[in-house]
């Protein structure tokens, strides 16, 4: 169909749609949102670590400023009285990068699931491309980008200042009671500056989670062709199936005519339902059905039985109930034996047999 691809995308994503946009590593997925959380995270753990922090450096500075003897500094005493700090901070920070890794694992596992895309790791030409770059750099979505983050700068110098400004009276007194007071009450500032940024942050990362939760949807929405198109790949052109079904048919109503011609008796309703019925005493314990069939089915068994001249006996609510309750092979039920051994026995009266 030419041009068919093409046409407004009005459909939704079906799950193929999406599950091969997922194989790629496109995805519904907010950084803002695992930023707030991880920020929320790294305040929440300070917050709590705060006071052992504080201390322990105080500790550190004590016991620097009151060592009794320098010991003579060479280049091995340097590197060792280095490494021994950066020992010392990273096991004060430890529990404090700890906890924004595993809430930054988090907060992308309940945005994504597990995803695992190899071939994005991969190095790609275009990626060093400066043409390419150039483009990318001037395009729509960074554009939208850098607004993005003016307008972040901007409404977090806001709640800075509104912050400050509201505390700025009660600092200047405080300044005058000495520096432990003064200091505490910056760092209550701080905090509070700390929170009010946060919640930005937090409602911002819902916010654009849910519009890229929306986009994603929108630039995976399809055509009608395209739902067309898929449809008949997973499922099969519906007219090469229909075709399927019609030989199939006709294979499983030849193979129901070839059997019919063993049959004793069709009993019908009259036309709408036919079933074939073959019995031998000798080597049967109970009448088999033969073939049976509704409407079109039904109609050509009872033109192949009249042609092999096999009776025909009219029995609506008995056919009914054998073409219910059997399938082409089985036995009848036993509570029809007594049914089917009355049309059975008038058949053998008008054919003389046994």
């Amino acid at each position: 169909m030419p041009g068919g691809s093409s046409g407004e995308r009005t459909e939704k994503p079906t799950p193929r749609r999406l599950q091969k946009a997922r194989e790629e590593g496109q995805v519904a997925r907010s950084q803002e949102l695992a930023n707030a959380f991880t920020l929320l995270a790294s305040f929440l753990t300070l917050s709590f670590l705060f006071e052992r922090i504080m201390d322990a450096m105080a500790r550190q500075m004590r016991a620097s400023f009151t060592m009794r003897s320098i010991p003579e500094l060479t280049i091995e005493s340097a590197f060792t009285l280095l490494m021994g700090r950066l020992f010392y901070i990273a096991s004060l920070l430890a529990p404090l990068l700890l906890a924004t890794a595993v809430v930054g694992l988090m907060i992308g596992f309940l945005q994504a699931g597990f995803l695992f895309v190899p071939k994005l790791v991969l190095p790609k030409l275009n990626r060093i491309n400066p043409i390419s770059g150039f483009k990318r750099l001037f395009s729509m979505r960074s554009l939208l980008e850098l607004g993005k983050s003016v307008a972040k700068i901007i409404i977090i110098a806001l709640l800075s200042y509104n912050q400050l400004k509201s505390s700025w009276p009660l600092l200047l007194t405080t300044i005058q009671q000495g520096l432990e007071p003064a200091l505490l009450l910056i760092v209550k500032i701080i905090f509070r500056v700390a929170v009010n940024i946060i919640i930005f942050f937090v409602v911002l990362g819902v916010a654009d989670f849910a519009y890229q939760k929306y986009d994603h949807m929108k630039n995976l929405r399809m055509t009608k062709y395209e739902v067309k198109q898929e449809y008949k790949e997973q499922e099969g052109d519906p007219q090469i199936k229909s075709r399927r079904r019609q030989k199939q048919l006709q294979m499983s109503l030849n193979r129901m005519i070839k059997a019919l011609q063993e049959a004793d008796v069709v009993i019908t309703n009259p036309t709408h339902v036919a079933v074939a019925l073959k019995y031998d005493i000798d080597t049967m314990e109970a009448p088999v059905v033969v073939a049976k069939g509704e409407g079109y089915m039904a109609l050509r068994i009872i033109e192949k039985a009249r042609e092999f001249g096999i009776e025909i006996v009219q029995n609506p609510p008995l056919a009914r109930a054998l073409n219910s309750s059997t399938e082409i092979g089985q036995e009848i039920p036993v509570e029809l034996y007594q049914a089917v051994a009355e049309v059975l026995a008038f058949v053998y009266r008008s054919s003389r047999r046994y």
